[in-house]
């Protein structure tokens, strides 16, 4: 997967209702949808072009109108920002993650045996 640009916090909630409509939007749809912030066209079409330049959309026009598609899927995203946070803070490994937690009290007793749960019924489908 590409190296994808950082989301702000308004970029995430556009694209967090892009990836649930799962289709196709335009300008005036995602107006719409976002009419309680009082955006302009203008405003949203600079974070849509942000987003495409990000790498998190694409647009195809379709008479005079613009079409948006998420270029990645949410699983897809969250899948590189999981990377990209253990790269940056834990020397890429989950481990030292999931040490660090556990360092810090912040895994219960019962996170603890979730977890072990978990990596043993994981373990097993292989």
């Amino acid at each position: 997967m590409k190296n994808l640009g950082r989301l702000s916090e308004t970029e995430m909630e556009v694209m967090e209702v892009i990836w649930e409509l799962a289709t196709s939007v335009t300008v005036n749809q995602l107006l719409d949808i976002f009419k309680t912030k009082g955006w302009k066209t203008s405003t949203l079409s600079t974070i849509l072009n942000r987003l495409i330049e990000k790498g998190f959309l694409t647009k195809s026009l379709n008479g005079k109108v613009n079409y948006y598609d998420p270029a990645l899927t949410l699983s897809e995203y969250k899948k590189s920002e999981t990377q990209s946070f253990l790269s940056r803070l834990y020397n890429g490994k989950a481990k030292n993650f999931i040490a660090a937690l556990v360092d810090e009290d912040e895994l219960s007793k019962d996170d603890i045996a979730e977890l072990k749960e978990w990596f043993t019924r994981e373990d097993g489908k292989k």
